[in-house]
Parts: structure tokens; sequence; C-alpha cells
């Protein structure tokens, strides 16, 4: 499987398209953090609409808003997978490698490395922003830099395989893209139900990463998640989604 992560991480390197959406997604959070710490300063009223927040809690804010940009790893999802599934590309791997589970699995970690890197790259730009411009003193520990890590990491996973399980199963880039995107802004708005809260993958992603109060949300949102519970509800939705993704392959090619 060795040589099928290679040959994936070589194609995602080679591909415009990667590049152009990290440059997309430094650009979108680099104009969050001057709406969020420079605006209120040019305007010098914080009560017009601009949450007040300060360092050190402004770090883990900054990584919520970029693991809230949920486009990035589900566009890249179905670039890796579905853009292949409905050409030849997809039956020719199959007539070298006949393990669907080796390709999928392949494709699914380079394609979460590959979100994973550039949310990190992402949170970096937020935090030099914070650095300099968020009001307060004082940084994140190095064990809240390492947990922003890892649930940087599950988290991207989670909405891969999202990515992946639509790819699976519509088998074309463009209803594929528009409906993983309709999802994720669709399950956005009902986490303001009180029904889907309690399984709300966006609330719990936040959640994960701390106080959903930082910025004053914490009553629209329904109070704060505990962490076990946070982590239980996206584990779940790696779960289902990979089965699922898993399934589409494993159906539709019968």
């Amino acid at each position: 499987m060795g040589g099928l992560m290679r040959a994936e991480l070589i194609k995602m390197v080679k591909r415009r398209t990667y590049w152009v959406l990290l440059v997309v997604l430094a650009a979108l959070i680099a104009l969050l953090a001057f709406i969020f710490f420079v605006l209120p300063q040019i305007i010098a009223d914080t009560e017009q609409g601009f949450p007040e927040i300060e360092k050190p809690e402004a770090f883990l804010f900054g990584a919520q808003q970029v693991l809230g940009q949920t486009w990035f790893p589900l566009i890249l999802a179905v670039m890796f997978l579905a853009g292949e599934l409905a050409t030849s590309t997809w039956a020719t791997a199959l007539t070298r490698n006949a393990r669907r589970w080796q390709h999928l699995v392949s494709r699914l970690i380079v394609a979460t490395g590959g979100s994973w890197l550039a949310m990190l790259i992402a949170i970096g730009v937020f935090w030099v922003a914070t650095y300099f411009f968020a009001q307060g003193e004082g940084f994140l520990s190095t064990t809240e830099v390492a947990g922003v890590a890892w649930k940087s990491l599950l988290v991207m996973f989670t909405w891969v395989a999202l990515g992946f399980a639509a790819s699976a199963w519509l088998r074309s880039v463009g209803p594929a893209i528009g409906a993983v995107l309709a999802f994720s802004f669709g399950e956005g708005l009902l986490a303001l139900w009180e029904g889907w809260r309690n399984i709300s993958l966006s609330i719990h992603t936040s959640a994960l990463l701390g106080s959903l109060d930082i910025g004053g949300l914490g009553d629209l949102l329904g109070g704060d998640i505990p962490f076990g519970k946070a982590l239980t509800v996206v584990l779940g939705w790696a779960v289902v989604s990979s089965i699922a993704a898993w399934a589409g392959l494993q159906l539709r090619d019968a």
C-alpha cells in the first residue's frame, strides 16, 4: 500500500487545485483575523457586533474558526475519489490491484494528511495575526498546542471520509461537491436546532478545542459540551462516514 500512497501524494502535490485551495484558505483566514482583531480597533468600538476576544483564548478561537472551513477537506476528498470514479481510472486501478480497501485507505490517508497540513498552516496564519493584533497576553501551553494538532487531524479525517462517502455513491465531481457543501452548510444551520445539536458535527468539532462561549456564542449553541461527549460524537461521524464510503465502493461496483 506504500506504493499507492506515494502515487496519491505525487498526484496531490502536482495538482494545481490543491495549491489554489490552500492560498484561498490562507487568504480567507487572514480576512477573518482582520475582521475579529483589526477592524474593531479601527472603528474603536467593540460593541458594534464584534466580540472582544483576548489572548490566550483567542488562539483557541482561531483554531475553531479554521476547522470550521470544512469546504477544504470536502472538496479535496471529492477531487481524490469522485474524479477517478467518474472515469475509467478506478476500474483500471482495480485491474492492477483488486483490493478496494487499499485504494480507499491510501487515498483517505493522503487526502487527510493534505487537509491537515493546510489547516495547520491556516491556524498558523491566524495565530500570527492573533499574536500581533489581539488584546491581552499569553499563549497556549505545549499540551494545548499538541491538543489542537491531534484534534485537527481527527476532524480532517472525519470530513474527508464524508467527502469520500458522497463520492463513492454519486460517482461524479459536480454532484458530489454540491452534496457535501450542501451538507456542510445545512449541518451548520441545523446546529441551531436543539434536536440536532446533540449530534451536530460542527458544534462538537468546536467543542473539541475548548469552550463554545469564546466570542459570546455559548448561549446560542446551547452551552458548553463536555470533552468526552464531543470526542465521542466526532469519532462516531468518522466511523459512519468511513463505512459509508467503503459500502459505496463495494455496492456500486458489485
